[in-house]
């Protein structure tokens, strides 16, 4: 703070003005210091306060082909009686593809 205040007498030559700014930069130090204390609420240093990523996420599907066909296809739906039902509303509703 000394070197800038004497470099700053030394461009502007005398020393008055220097005496207002270290006032004024006093000043403006000790006007901050309440806000300062007020950031001690939360005593964890800011990078705690990151998320932290440490594998991806949303590749839990994985489609497997079998199940499909097993679940959803022709012969599942045609050996019990709401899989037939499914194929009618499907076909009464115009579907181009009744099942997998």
């Amino acid at each position: 703070m000394n070197q800038i205040l004497s470099s700053f007498s030394r461009l502007h030559g005398f020393a008055g003005l220097s005496r207002s700014f270290s006032s004024w930069l006093v000043s403006g130090s000790a006007a901050r210091l309440p806000q300062a204390e007020g950031c001690e609420v939360c005593p964890l240093p800011p990078w705690q306060h990151q998320q932290v990523r440490t594998r991806k996420r949303g590749t839990e599907y994985q489609p497997k082909n079998i199940k499909r066909k097993r679940t959803h296809g022709w012969i599942k739906r045609l050996s019990t009686q709401g899989g037939i039902e499914v194929i009618l509303r499907r076909m009464l509703k115009g579907r181009k593809s009744l099942c997998h």
